[in-house]
């Protein structure tokens, strides 16, 4: 006779594995999750198996006859409820199928192991940000998207993070060597930055203006109008981004200055590769006329 499937698993994060008991000859006693009450050594604690009189390690086919349960009288309200349940299901021993071990992720039994299923179940989770779709958005370069990614939480070694960590640092702006390097100066606000933007935005149908913050960029990529479809500003911003990023490195390190022509031909490249590589896609067929449109 099949028993029931008694229990889950405990819970870790919406993720279970069940003990199917059979005849009970595979089910540890004490360590897997059979009943209702979860794994009977956490419900019963260190002393349940003197309790119980059931060996630590003991099966749960060891803990019972074809006439009944093998255990000593109920001493505590633990034991005494776990022995109430097993007066409600079937004795194991009369059983003649096997034990069979489950995978169940929110409620769903699996027929095999789901590496996917698994870990959406018990990663933590967190509320969706406003700003995700313009870092993570279906066909964004995963390095850009990346980089995007990091300044949005303003996570790049800016010279103004650094002099934090550092003393006796210099904290002026890598390109322009007057203002403070922060995220806002460095790809919004200095001069090299906001010449280069003038060209992207009008490449993009837009008539030239500056972002005052970086709250009004994240906005504006966000933004749905007529203008530009989103996902080409989307791709567009985060190329420039990339590249000035770039840009600053090559000054930092290498002493190597480029004008302001030379990375916009560098976004365009971006741009135009990005395109391409996903031009069977719906959201990419129109965007190279509309990248070209006013070249």
């Amino acid at each position: 006779m099949d028993l029931e499937v008694y229990s889950k698993t405990e819970n870790y994060g919406g993720m279970f594995l069940r003990c199917q008991v059979g005849n009970g000859r595979m089910a540890s006693f004490w360590y897997d999750q059979w009943t209702p009450l979860g794994t009977l050594i956490t419900f019963l604690g260190p002393s349940g198996p003197r309790a119980l009189g059931v060996l630590l390690h003991s099966t749960v086919a060891d803990a019972c006859t074809p006439v009944g349960w093998k255990l000593r009288h109920a001493r505590s309200p633990a034991t005494e409820t776990l022995q109430l349940h097993l007066c409600t299901v079937p004795i194991p021993s009369i059983s003649t199928v096997s034990d069979a071990y489950v995978w169940e992720v929110e409620n769903v039994a699996l027929e095999a192991f789901s590496t996917k299923l698994t870990w959406q179940a018990i990663r933590n989770r967190r509320e969706r940000q406003s700003w995700t779709e313009n870092v993570w958005f279906k066909g964004a370069i995963p390095s850009q998207a990346f980089m995007m990614w990091m300044t949005h939480l303003d996570r790049l070694p800016t010279r103004e993070r650094i002099a934090i960590w550092a003393v006796n640092t210099l904290d002026s702006c890598c390109v322009c060597n007057v203002y403070l390097e922060s995220r806002d100066h460095l790809f919004l606000r200095c001069e090299f930055s906001e010449h280069l933007w003038v060209l992207v935005l009008q490449r993009l149908g837009y008539n030239p203006f500056r972002f005052h913050t970086w709250t009004a960029f994240m906005d504006w990529l966000g933004l749905r109008e007529n203008i530009c479809p989103l996902t080409l500003r989307r791709l567009a911003a985060q190329a420039t981004v990339y590249s000035l990023w770039w840009e600053r490195n090559n000054r930092l390190h290498n002493s190597i200055s480029t004008p302001v022509s030379h990375t916009f031909k560098k976004i365009d490249r971006l741009v135009r590769n990005s395109i391409i590589a996903r031009k069977n896609r719906k959201n990419f067929s129109n965007l190279m006329r509309l990248w070209l449109k006013y070249e």
